[in-house]
């Protein structure tokens, strides 16, 4: 039964997901965020810095996966049907931010300071847009 129901999500997702515009916007989400990163990287801050990013997406995928358990959104396009829906967001955009914030922000105040406006961007900006642009659904 479980097969089945894969055999025709895989389906579904290859034809209405893969290759729409939408698919391409999560790959890009996926991939720039790495490659701004490897450009801007500390090296004397590398291994701090993938520890903290291992932290922060242990964190966001658990929080996204008790998020989607709890039926608070959805994902309606999946980045691969075989990984979690947020893949892109959980692994790359979300981290590798958070990466960046810590290795240029050596002081409290102005990490801090560079968190609360990552916040409010992502809040307020990154959230909306992608609320609209119908890469993620907040039912509840």
């Amino acid at each position: 039964m479980e097969d089945k129901l894969f055999e025709m999500d895989a389906t579904g997702w290859l034809e209405y997901e893969f290759l729409t515009w939408e698919w391409w916007l999560l790959l890009s989400f996926f991939i720039s965020p790495w490659i701004l990163w490897i450009y801007t990287k500390k090296r004397e801050w590398l291994v701090e810095s993938i520890l903290f990013g291992v932290i922060v997406m242990v964190i966001t995928i658990l929080l996204d996966t008790i998020g989607l358990q709890f039926s608070f959104w959805e994902y309606p396009i999946e980045f691969l049907p075989v990984i979690p829906s947020a893949f892109p967001f959980d692994v790359s955009l979300v981290p590798v931010a958070y990466m960046l914030l810590f290795q240029y922000n050596r002081t409290w105040k102005s990490f801090i300071s560079a968190q609360i406006v990552m916040a409010f961007v992502y809040a307020f900006i990154g959230e909306p847009l992608c609320n609209w642009i119908n890469l993620v659904c907040y039912i509840k």
